[in-house]
C-alpha cells in the first residue's frame, strides 16, 4: 500500500520543550521532496504552536487543540467543535484556577481533572476530559485528533489508510489507531507502545527523525507490524475466536473450480475492505459483484452502460469511491483490450495518489497467463486480488508475488499441484500432498481453506466455514441452487434406518424428490429437524434454514407429515428460483 502521508504529533515526539528538532525539520524536507505529505497533530492552541515552531509552512497542514482546529499553510482554518461555554471560563476564574483558552479547547493542569469533572456535571456541559501527560484538555467530546485528521486528509485528497500516525502520549491513541500504520516512541506512554504497529527506539526527536527519513524513501508503507486492527473475518462461529486474517500489502489469490463459491469468497474479502473504508477497484468479467454497489461510496458501472473508458476511468479514479467494473456484456476479446488498458491505468494511478487500496481481477488467468500478463501488475505496490479456477496458468512471476491463498473446493490435482508448488522448502516437508487432494476436492460448497504459504495457516491446510456476508449475491445464490455438495454429503432419506429413493446432492434436487417420498418418511425426518440442519451446515444460509425449521416444527406437531413436500418446494424456490 502506497505511503501518502506522515501524522505526527508535536510535543514529546518530533519537540524537546516545544523546540522542534533541527534534525526533524530536516527529515520533514526532504520526505516531502519525496512527494510524501507531512502534517503535525497536536493538542495545542494554533497561535501557540506558531509561537513555539515559527512559520508553519514547513509541513502540509495542521491539526490543533487535539483535532478541534485545522489549518492550512495558506492560512485557511477551519473549526470543528464550538467556543468554551463562557459559563465554564466563569466558574474555573472564580476558583482561581490557572488555564488555557483556544478556539475550542480549555486546558489546564491534570490536578483540576475532580473541579472540571464537578463543574461539567454541575452545569451540564457536553464536555470530555482527554488527558496529555501531566495536562488535560476539556473538548466537545466528539473532538478527536482522529476527527481533525481526517478532516486535514479528506482537504488534502488523501485516505488516512495511505498515513503514518507517530504519538507518544496519551491523547495519540486515535491517531494511531485512525492512521494505516500507527507508531509509538520508546520514550512514550507504555500503553501506547502496547496499542503502535511499531516502535520507534531511542530517546528523543532525532530517533524520530532517522525513521521519517527512512521510511519515506520507500513509497510503500512500513511492514513492520504487529497488526493490531483492520483484520477481515474468514469464519465467525459463535462461542469462537473468529479466524482473522491480514491482507494490507499483501497479493491474495483465491482459487477453486466453477461454481465452487470462490468469487463469492473473494466478494466477502472485498466487502469487509470497503466496509473499513478502503477502496477497491474490481475488474468483473462475469458480473458475479454487482451487490457490492449496495455498501457505502461503491458503484457498479457496466453491464451493458456506463462502462468508462481512459478519461472517464482516470476523472472516475478521482472521486475516491469503490468501484466494479462488470465487463459481463463484452465478448471475451473486448474485455481483454479493456483490461490491458485499464489496469495499468488504475494501478498508476494507486502509484501517484495511493488509492484504490486493493485491485481484484477476477477470471484473471485470461489476462495474466501469457507473458505480455507480467507488465499488467505493479508488483512493488502489491495489494492485488486475483481469482481463478485455473491457477495453472498463470505465469511463475505472478505466481511468485502470492502470499495469501484461499481455495474452494479444487478437485483436479494438476492446479493443487500448482499451489503447492508456492511453499517453500522448508514447508514442503510436512505437507501431505494426498491429505491435500483429498481435502480440497471434498470441501462442501460453504467451506473454504487457507494454504501455506500464507502465515495464517501455520504451515497447513486449514479450513474453515466461510463468514456471513452482508450483500447478497443473486448469482451465486442461484448456483448454489444446482451445484453440489461433496460426495458423502448429500441429503439421504431414511426408513427404520434404510436409505430409500434418491439422494439429494443439490437444493433442486431436494425441492425434486422430496415429493417422492412418503409423508410417514418426511414427518420423521421433520422430528429430527434433518431438512434444516443440512441446509444450515452445508449451505449456511441460515434464512431459509430458519424458515424450514419453522415449516418442520407446523409438520412435527401435526406428525403426519402431509403438505410438507409442497411447502418445502415452495420455500426454497422462493429463496433461489426467483432470484
Amino acid at each position: 500500500m502506497r505511503l501518502r502521508v506522515i501524522a505526527t504529533d508535536y510535543d514529546g515526539t518530533i519537540a524537546r520543550d516545544g523546540v522542534i528538532d533541527p534534525a526533524v525539520r530536516e527529515a520533514i524536507r526532504k520526505a516531502r521532496k519525496r512527494g510524501v505529505l507531512v502534517v503535525i497533530v497536536t493538542g495545542r492552541i494554533l497561535s501557540e504552536l506558531r509561537h513555539v515552531a515559527g512559520c508553519l509552512d514547513f509541513v502540509d497542514g495542521v491539526v490543533a487543540e487535539n483535532g478541534a482546529v485545522v489549518a492550512l499553510p495558506n492560512g485557511h482554518t477551519t473549526l470543528l467543535g464550538r467556543a468554551p461555554p463562557l459559563s465554564l471560563i466563569t466558574k474555573l476564574t472564580e476558583r482561581g484556577i490557572d488555564f488555557k483558552v483556544g478556539r475550542c479547547v480549555v486546558e489546564m493542569d491534570a490536578e483540576f481533572a475532580n473541579v472540571a469533572i464537578s463543574l461539567i456535571r454541575q452545569l451540564e456541559l457536553p464536555l470530555a476530559i482527554t488527558f496529555n501527560r501531566g495536562r488535560m484538555m476539556l473538548l466537545p467530546a466528539s473532538i478527536s485528533k482522529a476527527g481533525g485528521l481526517r478532516e486535514l486528509l479528506d482537504t488534502l485528497g488523501v485516505s488516512v489508510h495511505n498515513a503514518v500516525g507517530i504519538g507518544d502520549a496519551e491523547n495519540d491513541h486515535e491517531l494511531l489507531t485512525c492512521c494505516e500504520h500507527g507508531v509509538a516512541v520508546s520514550w512514550g506512554s507504555p500503553r501506547l507502545k502496547e496499542a503502535a504497529d511499531h516502535v520507534i527506539d531511542g530517546s528523543g526527536p532525532e530517533a524520530v527523525a532517522e525513521y521519517i527519513d527512512r521510511i519515506s524513501t520507500d513509497i510503500r508503507l512500513p511492514l513492520e507490524t504487529t497488526t493490531h486492527h483492520r483484520k477481515l473475518i474468514l469464519e465467525e462461529i459463535e462461542g469462537q475466536t473468529p479466524f482473522e486474517i491480514a491482507i494490507r500489502g499483501r497479493n491474495v489469490l483465491v482459487a477453486g473450480d466453477t461454481k465452487s463459491g470462490k468469487s463469492w469468497l473473494a466478494g466477502l474479502l472485498v466487502e469487509q475492505q470497503i466496509l473499513l473504508g478502503y477502496t477497491v477497484y474490481a475488474f468483473d468479467p462475469e458480473g458475479d459483484y454487482s451487490s457490492l454497489a449496495n455498501l457505502p461510496n461503491t458503484v457498479v458501472l457496466g453491464g451493458g452502460r456506463l462502462l468508462p473508458h481512459g478519461d472517464d476511468l482516470k476523472m472516475l479514479l478521482q472521486q475516491g469511491l469503490s468501484v466494479v467494473l462488470n465487463l459481463s456484456h463484452l465478448q471475451h476479446h473486448e474485455k481483454s483490450e479493456y483490461v490491458q488498458h485499464h489496469l495499468p491505468l488504475v494501478a498508476n494511478h494507486r502509484r501517484e495518489r495511493g488509492f484504490p487500496h486493493r485491485i481484484l481481477l477476477d477470471e484473471c488467468h485470461y489476462f495474466l497467463g501469457h507473458s505480455h500478463g507480467k507488465h499488467l501488475l505493479d508488483s512493488q505496490l502489491d495489494g492485488y486480488t486475483l481469482v481463478t479456477y485455473r491457477p495453472s496458468q498463470l505465469t511463475a512471476r505472478v505466481l511468485k508475488l502470492i502470499e495469501v491463498v484461499a481455495v474452494t473446493r479444487l478437485a483436479e490435482r494438476q492446479e493443487v499441484d500448482v499451489l503447492r508448488d508456492l511453499l517453500d522448502e522448508t514447508a514442503d516437508t510436512y505437507i501431505d500432498s494426498h491429505d491435500w487432494y483429498e481435502q480440497l476436492a471434498n470441501l462442501g460448497i460453504t467451506e473454504a481453506a487457507l494454504l501455506p504459504p500464507t502465515e495464517e495457516a501455520a504451515g497447513r491446510l486449514r479450513r474453515f466455514i466461510v463468514a456471513p456476508r452482508l450483500t447478497t449475491h443473486v448469482r451465486h445464490r442461484t448456483k448454489y441452487f444446482d451445484t453440489p455438495v461433496a460426495k458423502g454429503q448429500e441429503f439421504v432419506f431414511t426408513e427404520d434406518g434404510h436409505p430409500i429413493g434418491a439422494a439429494a446432492a443439490t437444493l433442486r434436487d431436494l425441492a425434486n424428490t422430496v415429493g417422492q417420498v412418503s409423508s410417514r418418511v418426511l414427518a420423521n425426518h421433520c422430528r429430527h429437524h434433518d431438512f434444516s440442519r443440512w441446509i444450515a451446515i452445508l449451505f449456511c444460509d441460515h434464512e431459509l434454514a430458519n424458515e424450514v425449521r419453522q415449516l418442520e416444527l407446523k409438520y412435527k406437531r401435526d406428525g403426519s407429515g402431509e403438505g410438507f413436500a409442497a411447502g418445502l418446494c415452495a420455500t426454497i424456490e422462493r429463496r433461489y428460483e426467483s432470484s
